[in-house]
């Protein structure tokens, strides 16, 4: 690997991310404090700062410290898997996006060599980013903590960030621009990381390894969980780098020129006649209405989507469409349930054992319908203005008579126009789900908090795209808010009280409120900056 590891470990430390990753891993772990005080004191979270919490008994304060230990080390695996992929990402995508890829391409250092130092050095950037929360965790063993519990959380953490740096790496090397490597590298990581964070594939992720570690009494198997699973983890990323090694030169956006047999042949002798072939033409785009220019073109002239994306969009509107119908057909026999006397007089004896699945499912569809409608409006909408500057397109946009507010309503107006569908489906899946469970109140909430956020999102996104000089910085800032709206469902659905939903059905409508607040801000804020000239 020669001196190229040292070389992207110097150039991470003078931007300065060492600093910011390290800070980040300190408050991503005071986040999961939080997490778990409100969940052990659901009732008065603030009863254990302001010192009000009965004392805990001695035989408590071991599994105590046991069970805050285990949330810090599921908060250190969290940032691993969101951190590292993006990190690895860079490592190659900034060489293509800077076209600087070709130089280094003429070096004596062959492609493996440029793809594992890289990889490497990224890997142990993130290694040394968790040393961070060492000094916290070393602490909780004062307390009766496990050690074996802390190692396996450390080998878990190792293993995850070698796999989600391959898989970053990976990414880079087969897209052809930092965008496209980000998005297929966190999908990928969902996959391979978070089996995509649904039951049954979830419990073969790091953080189920963790619970097993900690819940299992087979030794055996808590040896699995926290030996075989990382090594089988660093196994799977050395296969993917040695594949990304491979595929380093192959052609793509920001590759060079293409081939020469793409150019036509120089004339030979006599001239040939020239036939054109009808189907290589471009599709007919027809005349400019008396309407909007830039919505015309936007709407005629929008991007072929990479060539996994489509089937896995398939796959995952197949998978949304089986729990949707599932849920259905299951809130169809409740309700055929309730109109029978004895079974409504035995549901209201017993409500806590009478619950189906009904509601699980179609909040699982709903929140799948609704990632494949978010996912995209975030893509569109960061690229739409810093897309048109990346390409040197911009100036000669801006230079028209046109209203510069207007272009940028326009294009934000496209992107949230196309696959209205999931939006729709979202919105009717995630209300009957939780209005099935806590009452029609609690299942508006939630809908109004979903689409709050994915206003929020266009908003944020719009604002970001004016500012930001790349797709890829644009995107990178809305993913938070993204994901934000994205879990929307999942965490009110775990964290609502069943027996009294008023308490969240409060908080729902407050985020939906600051939503909208926010996504007005976001957008006038987008529109000012947009008219003074991006």
């Amino acid at each position: 690997m020669g001196n190229l590891v040292w070389w992207e470990l110097v150039r991470l430390a003078r931007r300065g991310h060492a600093a910011r990753a390290r800070v980040l891993l300190l408050y991503t772990m005071l986040l999961g404090v939080v997490v778990f005080v409100s969940a052990k004191y659901a009732g008065n979270p603030l009863a254990l700062v302001i010192g009000t919490a009965d004392p805990l008994p001695p035989a408590e304060i071991g599994r105590f410290a046991h069970q805050l230990a285990f949330a810090l080390l599921e908060a250190q695996l969290v940032l691993v898997a969101v951190a590292t992929p993006a990190y690895a990402v860079a490592a190659v995508s900034e060489e293509k996006d800077r076209g600087t890829l070709q130089l280094l391409l003429t070096t004596e250092v062959t492609d493996r060599e440029i793809v594992w130092a890289k990889a490497v050095a990224r890997v142990a950037f993130m290694l040394a980013t968790l040393a961070a929360g060492l000094p916290l965790l070393m602490l909780a063993l004062l307390f009766g903590v496990d050690p074996g519990l802390v190692a396996a959380g450390y080998a878990l953490a190792v293993g995850t960030t070698v796999l989600c740096g391959a898989i970053g790496v990976h990414a880079a090397c087969h897209a052809p621009d930092g965008r496209a490597a980000l998005i297929r590298a966190y999908v990928q990581s969902a996959v391979l990381v978070g089996g995509v964070f649904l039951p049954p594939l979830v419990l073969l992720s790091p953080f189920a390894m963790l619970v097993y570690r900690l819940e299992l009494d087979s030794e055996a198997l808590r040896t699995v969980a926290a030996v075989g699973y990382p090594v089988a983890q660093v196994l799977v990323g050395c296969v993917l780098v040695r594949d990304a090694g491979r595929v380093l030169r192959r052609g793509g956006a920001t590759a060079g020129p293409p081939p020469p047999t793409a150019f036509p042949e120089p004339p030979r002798g006599r001239a040939e006649p020239v036939v054109i072939d009808l189907a290589d033409l471009p599709p007919e785009r027809g005349e400019i209405g008396p309407g909007d220019p830039v919505l015309w073109k936007e709407r005629t002239d929008q991007p072929q989507p990479l060539p996994w994306v489509r089937p896995l969009g398939t796959l995952a509107a197949l998978l949304a469409a089986a729990l949707f119908v599932s849920g259905g057909w299951s809130l169809l026999e409740r309700t055929m349930r309730a109109l029978d006397p004895s079974e409504a007089m035995r549901r209201v004896q017993s409500p806590a054992g009478s619950r189906d699945s009904a509601g699980a499912l179609l909040v699982a569809a709903g929140a799948i319908a609704g990632w494949l409608y978010l996912l995209p409006l975030a893509v569109g909408v960061t690229g739409c203005v810093a897309g048109e500057r990346f390409r040197g397109t911009l100036d000669a946009l801006l230079a028209t008579p046109l209203d510069r507010r207007g272009m940028l309503g326009a294009k934000v107006r496209v992107r949230v126009e196309q696959r209205p569908g999931f939006a729709v489906w979202a919105a009717a899946a995630l209300g009957a789900g939780f209005g099935a469970e806590g009452g029609p109140a609690l299942g508006l909430a939630v809908v109004a908090a979903v689409v709050a956020g994915a206003g929020l999102v266009a908003a944020l996104g719009a604002w970001l795209t004016v500012r930001c000089a790349t797709p890829v910085a644009a995107f990178r800032l809305c993913l938070p808010a993204l994901v934000a709206v994205g879990a929307i469902p999942v965490l009110a659905w775990y964290f609502t009280d069943w027996e009294s939903p008023g308490r969240a059905t409060a908080v729902l409508a407050w985020c939906a409120c600051g939503s909208l607040v926010a996504a007005g801000a976001c957008a006038w804020r987008a529109g000012v900056e947009m008219g003074r000239g991006a």
